[in-house]
């Protein structure tokens, strides 16, 4: 997902909130923690929206018993 603008500034915006969206994601899949779900972001401001962000996992891959994890 992109969004422009004049400026560039919003693109940018939005590839490094999906980099580290997809970095907490891995670490949370290798340390083990259930993140599959839906999640409900909500701001006590109303000039902020709330978001509901849902997680499912697309394959089934499994963290290594291990405790190693190697990013690919």
């Amino acid at each position: 997902m992109t969004t422009s603008s004049n400026d560039g500034r919003s693109e940018r915006s939005s590839e490094a909130f999906e980099r580290a969206l997809a970095t907490l994601l891995r670490d949370s899949f290798a340390s083990g923690t259930e993140i599959e779900g839906k999640w409900e972001v909500t701001s006590h401001s109303g000039l902020v929206p709330d978001w509901e962000v849902i997680i499912k996992k697309t394959c089934d891959a499994a963290p290594p018993d291990n405790g190693g994890f190697i990013d690919e």
